[in-house]
């Protein structure tokens, strides 16, 4: 486990716990004051504070507590905030922030698994020189995750009728912009990648990354020494 991913260890069980605690009582506000579907929706929140520690086991990765904290700050504001809460309709233009911040995160993500699909030998550097193979490979899951998660929307509709789409509001204008903003997101994320993969410098997203490559494959030096 890196240095890094060790400070956040205390946050990271705090944020899981105060995540789960939220869901339980926004299940009780919505058994009494809201619709069953709400109460559906925090129940369903508790099984989302565990999707880091069944991910890590799944695919047998080591527990990285900094990846940790931002996957569950990540789901508290678009899932807890955003779906239980109902932020998406209560608060102006929440939606389209958060599929944008989806396209940073899902970015992030996506260049963690294109290193997770490459062959055990090359996994130990981060080659410099291929940063727009990365990029363009986050970028891209990024953009399936957002296709997705709009049929996930569309299938929703048909079986409860309840429009998360907008479409009768908006036609497909609603469902374009999810997905443009989204596009965006993880475009804006190529700024912090180029700056890791061409200076060495980590700050907020990359930090993340870097924590990781360091937990799960044992290494002192993630950047390739530059060619002289």
């Amino acid at each position: 486990m890196s240095s890094v991913s060790m400070l956040y260890q205390r946050q990271s069980r705090v944020l899981e716990f105060g995540f789960a605690v939220f869901c339980v009582l926004m299940a009780g506000y919505n058994l009494f004051f809201s619709t069953p579907y709400y109460v559906f929706l925090s129940l369903l929140g508790l099984l989302l504070v565990f999707v880091p520690r069944i991910a890590e086991k799944v695919l047998s990765l080591k527990e990285d507590y900094l990846l940790r904290l931002t996957t569950h700050l990540y789901i508290l504001f678009t899932y807890g905030i955003g779906m239980i809460f109902n932020g998406y309709d209560r608060i102006p233009l929440y939606d389209k922030l958060m599929h944008t911040v989806t396209g940073v995160i899902f970015g992030l993500c996506g260049l963690v698994v294109y290193y997770l699909l490459k062959p055990r030998e090359e996994k130990m550097r981060v080659k410099r020189a291929e940063f727009w193979q990365a990029a363009v490979f986050s970028a891209g899951f990024a953009s399936l995750i957002a296709v997705g998660w709009e049929i996930v929307e569309f299938v929703i509709n048909l079986v409860l009728h309840n429009d998360p789409q907008h479409v009768l509001d908006t036609g497909v204008t609603d469902t374009m912009m999810d997905m443009i903003v989204c596009l965006i997101g993880s475009l804006v994320f190529w700024y912090p990648m180029h700056r890791y993969y061409k200076q060495g410098k980590t700050g907020l997203l990359m930090g993340v990354f870097d924590s990781f490559y360091r937990t799960n494959f044992h290494v002192e030096t993630v950047l390739e020494e530059k060619e002289k």
